[in-house]
């Protein structure tokens, strides 16, 4: 799928963003379910965590394939599926009685939404400039956070007079009218796709032959699996350790959440200012290594280590909008740039699916949670790592050998 104008049309990327908003709300809805869930149902910590992840196991596998598609057919018919495909799993997951139909509800879940993130990046490269592409797919990276924090401050609403089957269904409904909104304000309006790019393993080896993509994918995965971690067990932590409400802990993780988004948009500012990308990512990896030695153990104020996890999400926004945006450079042509998307986005699938459950192992074993902090930090050495391969390969791309 060509790019459709040769000016930028920010409306068509507005409705890709807030899309990406409102499927991010499926990760968001979870944290404050869990001890309700786990309650009803009696599911262990470890199980939790699994049910966290778990929506990302397809995006790990099919991620490459989702993104074929999406340069195939065009990411705008692969993102009205994916929709249905998360409406699906929500409502099947509403109906469980047990953990294991959960789980499966949410590889249905994490299949869609696994879709959108990979499609959702080529559909506003499609649509963007020359001159804004970098900038407008750098912006994508404030969706899910966006979405995640809209979840996790709107699901005590929900579970309090309804239950999390309840806040379940609700998420079904609200995936169905994204549906109808988005065929009728952008999916019917673009051109047909190019049937240009049709041999997959030839696509997937020519990119896969590059070390940018893999670089990027390494990136990814290792921030994901830091901030997912905290994020994802903060209410846990604050409920079970702390005796905080369920309200209050959803609280203070939304804020985690929340500082995330301004994080992303400084990121796309920078990007927008020609901060190169490594440098960004090198910033955010060293910051977010750091402070993981410092919030888990009890070694300062709770007041205190709460302000460094709001540093932690912001300054670790840094990454994804430089991240996202490293397909529009490093994709070998326009017609892979759904297939970098697809491998880049399994690194970061892999970082969400893998990060909870091997924290509550570790967690489990050690019987303490500063543990945590060590696993976090040493993740961060292999950031650096890839940030400086990266810099060595965008040096020697034209029109970037000034970074």
């Amino acid at each position: 799928m060509p790019p459709t104008s040769s000016k930028t049309q920010w409306a068509y990327v507005a409705v890709a963003l807030g899309l990406g908003a409102i499927s991010s709300f499926y990760i968001g809805k979870v944290p404050p379910a869990l001890p309700s869930m786990r309650a009803e149902l009696g599911i262990s910590l470890v199980t939790a965590g699994w049910i966290v992840s778990i929506f990302n196991i397809l995006g790990l596998f099919i991620g490459i394939g989702a993104g074929f598609l999406a340069d195939r057919f065009g990411p705008a018919r692969l993102i009205s599926a994916a929709i249905a495909v998360m409406a699906f799993g929500s409502f099947l997951g509403g109906a469980a009685d047990s953990s294991e139909l959960i789980l499966i509800s949410r590889v249905f879940e994490g299949a869609g939404y696994a879709t959108i993130l990979v499609s959702a990046p080529a559909l506003i490269a499609h649509m963007s400039g020359p001159d804004d592409r970098q900038t407008a797919v750098s912006l994508w990276g404030s969706a899910p956070p966006s979405g995640i924090t809209m979840g996790v401050i709107i699901a005590p609403f929900i579970l309090d007079p309804f239950g999390w089957r309840g806040l379940w269904i609700t998420t079904a409904i609200m995936s169905i009218v994204t549906l109808i909104i988005f065929h009728l304000l952008v999916s019917r309006n673009l051109p047909a796709p190019s049937r240009k790019v049709q041999n997959f393993f030839g696509n997937v080896l020519f990119t896969a032959a590059r070390p940018a993509p893999w670089l990027l994918a390494a990136c990814f995965m290792t921030y994901t699996f830091q901030w997912m971690v905290v994020v994802v067990w903060l209410p846990t932590f604050l409920v079970e350790e702390r005796a905080s409400s369920l309200g209050f802990a959803a609280l203070l993780t939304a804020s985690v959440i929340a500082v995330n988004i301004p994080g992303n948009m400084m990121g796309s500012w920078l990007i927008y200012k020609g901060t190169p990308r490594w440098l960004m990512i090198a910033t955010g990896t060293s910051i977010m290594g750091c402070i993981s030695l410092l919030i888990f153990p009890d070694l300062l104020p709770d007041g205190l280590r709460y302000s460094l996890v709001l540093a932690f999400s912001f300054f670790g926004g840094l990454q994804p909008a430089s991240l996202v945006s490293g397909p529009t450079v490093h994709s070998p042509s326009p017609e892979q740039i759904g297939v970098t998307n697809g491998l880049m986005y399994a690194g970061s699938n892999a970082g969400q699916l893998f990060g909870p459950p091997i924290i509550a192992i570790v967690v489990t074993i050690t019987g303490i949670w500063a543990t945590a902090g060590g696993v976090l930090f040493a993740l961060s050495g292999i950031n650096l790592i890839a940030a400086f391969y990266i810099w060595r390969l965008e040096r020697k791309i034209v029109g970037l050998t000034d970074i």
